[in-house]
């Protein structure tokens, strides 16, 4: 334990690391801030101006609108907002043409409910949405969540028609989610952009904390003698991964708690209660509302990044160079973004490297909201999954070789 407190003092008293760990835990704050100062709205006044609203101010008028459309989306309740959206835009000729304050006060409520409309009663053949004005709100009414599940079929046959299995694990979790679903407009998409971009932001510190542990003492000749002293290997070792991993653990779950804190403030608590498919598309197969992708992602972002960690302690225990660890750790780090753009979501390469579940497009976030898969002979799996295991099962095996390879490197 006391050898545990040494390394801890040490590591913080790093002035290279502290510095990394304040940026890390401001970033938390201007991640946050961001979403929040992009909201903005025009609102019309009384005496015919018009004010733009940006901010809070944007974020707490939107709410007071979108407050009489929230709660459970029953087929009835999506029914009759079509009808009113119908109506308004019959009247007016288009969406474009609604004067502000009728499009504020009756019909800006109206679009989050039925986006997904256009989605569900796309063409089958070639996946392109219909117009609202198009849809039957009594056919609405009567199979709403019957063609959510119908659309899911057709959009599986487009994207996986060569692969049956994953059709029908589609077709099962989906059909496994709540319902009806829920929706308290307030989050924008934005937000969770921004929360799975600061997690990108602490694997990039992380990893360059984490590159000089061992290699660093390799270079300037005290490792030499550290490993006179009567726990200078293996247990060493260990405890100076310990620490590493403890320090970075807490650095994340205090950035993210700060963050989501400050975000879950500015929009409001009540609307996490809104269900997956209501924010992003009506047909993604999660079984969760917003509270719950929130600590999924924490939990998600946590598990990548300790797996990234442990591959860069192997190389750092491995390598000689403080600067080759780094730049090979990067490059480990981005490479499943790079694979991800240049492969698609459903490779191989960028879903099972340790940091998989990071990134830009590849992020988990994309990979819940996407119908990525992976076959196997004859089995198909969804990329969430394999993410989760391959940063769960290498993690440990990163950190057990950076043991090894401390103990077997060789002094000169």
């Amino acid at each position: 334990m006391r050898l545990f407190c040494l390394e801890w003092k040490r590591m913080i008293k790093s002035r290279r690391t502290f510095v990394l760990l304040v940026v890390a835990l401001l970033m938390s704050v201007v991640m946050a801030f961001l979403p929040v100062s992009f909201e903005s709205i025009n609102r019309s006044e009384e005496n015919g101006s018009v004010t733009e609203l940006n901010g809070l101010s944007a974020i707490w008028f939107k709410k007071g609108c979108y407050q009489k459309t929230a709660g459970e989306i029953t087929p009835q309740k999506m029914a009759d907002v079509l009808r009113t959206y119908q109506y308004y835009v019959g009247e007016y000729g288009s969406v474009d043409d609604i004067p502000l304050d009728i499009y504020i006060e009756k019909v800006m409520a109206l679009r989050p409910v039925i986006k997904g409309l256009s989605e569900i009663y796309a063409d089958p053949k070639t996946g392109i949405g219909t117009d609202l004005m198009e849809i039957d709100p009594d056919e609405v009414e009567q199979h709403f969540y019957e063609q959510c599940a119908s659309h899911l079929e057709d959009v599986m046959d487009l994207e996986q028609k060569e692969h049956p299995a994953a059709g029908q694990y589609a077709v099962k979790k989906y059909a496994g989610a709540d319902r009806p679903f829920r929706l308290y407009s307030g989050i924008s998409r934005d937000a969770f952009d921004y929360t799975t971009l600061y997690i990108l932001l602490l694997a990039v510190l992380c990893t360059a904390i984490a590159a000089p542990v061992f290699a660093n003492e390799y270079q300037n000749g005290s490792d030499a003698i550290l490993r006179c002293t009567k726990y200078g290997r293996t247990r060493l070792a260990v405890t100076r991964i310990l620490t590493v991993c403890s320090i970075f653990i807490v650095v994340f779950l205090t950035g993210m708690a700060v963050h989501l804190s400050i975000l879950n403030a500015a929009f409001g608590r009540e609307c996490l209660d809104t269900s997956f498919q209501m924010l992003f598309s009506i047909i993604n197969l999660p079984d969760m509302n917003l509270r719950q992708l929130q600590i999924v992602l924490v939990s998600a972002g946590l598990l990548s990044m300790l797996s990234g960690t442990g591959c860069t302690l192997f190389l750092s225990a491995k390598c000689k160079e403080p600067l080759t660890v780094l730049l090979v750790s990067m490059v480990i780090l981005f490479l499943p973004i790079f694979a991800c753009s240049a492969l698609g979501g459903s490779s191989w390469i960028s879903t099972i490297l340790p940091s998989s579940g990071i990134g830009l497009q590849n992020n988990f976030l994309y990979q819940l909201c996407n119908f990525n898969f992976l076959h196997l002979g004859g089995q198909s799996f969804w990329t969430p999954y394999v993410i989760l295991v391959s940063a769960a099962v290498e993690m440990p095996v990163f950190l057990v070789l950076a043991v090894i390879s401390y103990c077997r490197h060789q002094t000169v």
